[in-house]
């Protein structure tokens, strides 16, 4: 394994770490001040966030339109050396009126250095997801 990959990998375990501890400043020092994160799903998250403070944004209106139930676990992690991530993720939750989603996703990082510069997000079950963040 490079150095890069090893790097780049560990820049996004932290990520996934700090989301599982809920820390969500430890998470945002990772990424670079102009960051994107690309949800690529026509829901009313969907899109791209741009900026460490619509990130940050993004995924605070997940939790806590999820009561705090959003969950995403990284089952495996595959890097290739000059800053590119890809993560296979099960992601789920619930909404406090019953409705529940997990669905395999796949997350793209690059990783510049030892900060994100960019996520993009491709959903497993497009139509499960809408229907939940609907």
């Amino acid at each position: 394994m490079t150095t890069a990959s090893h790097t780049s990998t560990d820049v996004v375990r932290a990520g996934f770490e700090a989301f599982e501890r809920g820390d969500l400043a430890a998470f945002a020092a990772l990424f670079e001040p102009d960051a994107t994160w690309n949800h690529r799903n026509p829901d009313r998250l969907g899109g791209i966030h741009a900026g460490i403070d619509a990130i940050v944004a993004f995924l605070q209106e997940s939790g806590r339109s999820t009561a705090g139930t959003l969950r995403a676990v990284p089952t495996a992690i595959m890097a290739d050396g000059d800053g590119h991530v890809c993560v296979l993720t099960r992601v789920s939750a619930t909404r406090p009126d019953g409705r529940a989603f997990d669905d395999a996703q796949v997350l793209v990082f690059t990783v510049e250095g030892e900060h994100v510069r960019s996520v993009d997000q491709y959903i497993g079950d497009p139509p499960a997801v809408t229907a939940f963040w609907a």
